[in-house]
């Protein structure tokens, strides 16, 4: 399955490679070095289209929330046929005026992930031949030949070999002419630097994340907070998996040119959405009103919860209130809980009465479906049927004679 990765990946450094050094004439390693640059700009370059497309669409759907708000308002409590019908007309119908495509902010993911997967495993075989790097059994890599691959693992940027990393044994890192000083010394200012982009990329995400959040929304809230704690892992990780896993030198160069097309990428098209498709007034009204909504039931939330905690407290430092403090404590929960079962339970009803209708609605619309085909069916048949036995005009005058 990974092999299928590899090829995508290993065709276009090898396509890079050999313009680099048989076309332009450059150093065989000073090839290998700038044929990953190389790859970052084709892949890249591919998919900044699509990541444009992910910009806009989600730009478009802000502008479209209020719209679809206002319109979920509306037929909230309805449930029949022609409501539904109708709610259905109408998003389509803003869907179809605001050019809304859903799909559009999947395919960056779907196309880049796979390439830097296919990255990986390329360079991580490449870097640890079978057989090792004393007694390597050289075989073809995706598009890439026995020969190219010993020309990589001979390769040596600022005299640190290509497929060299610090967790790599000392035995190793002696067979390809260097120590672990000398690869920590190269390697660590690029991850460093890895870890500095990704934390700019990932803050800039989280202001855009900011901007256009859909507070009306749990799953948009949720992934909110979990953005936040990712914002603050990310770093971590090019600096600890540099440094303790099998990650060579090629990866870290990798990872600091893709950081930063993504950097500029971003700041690029960040300029040019705010310049093509600002955010309307009446978005910012309704995302203020709906911020201001969630903070009120965060804050009520937050109050129950320090009410209970504050209880359980007194419940220690006074223990001759203790059954009075868990009585209160249970009423609060138990009140709670009625009130949000109770707004769940109305809004479950409604849901479940509209997806009765949809079903009816569907079965209705199969059973016409399989009507019509038995129409068309028949009348083949008929004119199947009948066209031997009618007989043609000159077969009716010869049978007169």
């Amino acid at each position: 399955m990974l092999d299928i990765l590899i090829y995508p990946v290993s065709g276009v450094m090898k396509l890079w490679h050999l313009l680099l050094h048989n076309v332009v004439g450059l150093d065989d390693s000073l090839a290998w070095f700038l044929s990953l640059f190389g790859l970052v700009i084709t892949i890249r370059a591919i998919v900044a289209p699509f990541t444009w497309q992910m910009f806009k669409s989600g730009r478009i759907t802000a502008h479209v929330r209020p719209h679809r708000a206002a319109l979920v308002e509306e037929f909230k409590d309805k449930y029949d046929e022609a409501s539904i019908r109708e709610m259905q007309k109408r998003q389509r119908e803003l869907n179809k005026e605001h050019g809304v495509n859903p799909l559009a902010g999947c395919i960056p993911s779907l196309i880049q992930m796979p390439i830097v997967i296919g990255l990986y495993f390329a360079l991580l075989r490449m870097a640890r031949p079978e057989g090792g790097l004393e007694n390597p059994v050289l075989s073809s890599i995706g598009f890439l030949s026995p020969a190219e691959v010993k020309s990589f693992l001979e390769g040596h940027i600022n005299n640190v070999p290509l497929p060299a990393y610090v967790s790599m044994p000392v035995e190793q890192l002696a067979y390809l002419g260097t120590t672990r000083a000398e690869v920590l010394t190269f390697v660590l200012p690029l991850f460093i630097t890895a870890a500095i982009l990704t934390a700019i990329n990932m803050a800039m995400s989280m202001y855009r994340s900011f901007q256009t959040n859909d507070y009306a929304s749990s799953v948009s809230n949720g992934m909110l907070k979990f953005m936040i704690v990712l914002s603050i892992l990310a770093p971590i990780f090019p600096l600890s998996l540099g440094l303790t896993g099998p990650f060579p030198t090629a990866i870290a160069l990798y990872w600091v040119s893709n950081n930063l097309w993504t950097l500029l990428q971003t700041i690029i098209m960040m300029y040019l959405l705010e310049r093509k498709y600002p955010l309307t007034e009446e978005f910012k009204v309704h995302h203020l009103e709906q911020r201001e909504l969630y903070r009120m039931k965060e804050k009520e939330k937050q109050n129950f919860l320090w009410t209970r905690r504050k209880n359980r407290a007194l419940m220690v430092l006074t223990p001759w209130n203790a059954s009075t403090l868990h009585a209160e404590n249970v009423e609060l929960t138990d009140m709670r809980n009625a009130a949000l079962a109770e707004k769940k339970q109305a809004v479950k009803e409604i849901s479940n009465k509209r997806r009765e209708t949809q079903r009816a609605m569907n079965r209705a619309s199969m059973e016409r479906l399989k009507k019509r085909r038995a129409e068309v069916k028949a009348k083949k048949k008929g004119l199947i049927d009948a066209s031997p036995h009618e007989p043609s005009p000159s077969e009716e005058a010869e049978e007169t004679k």
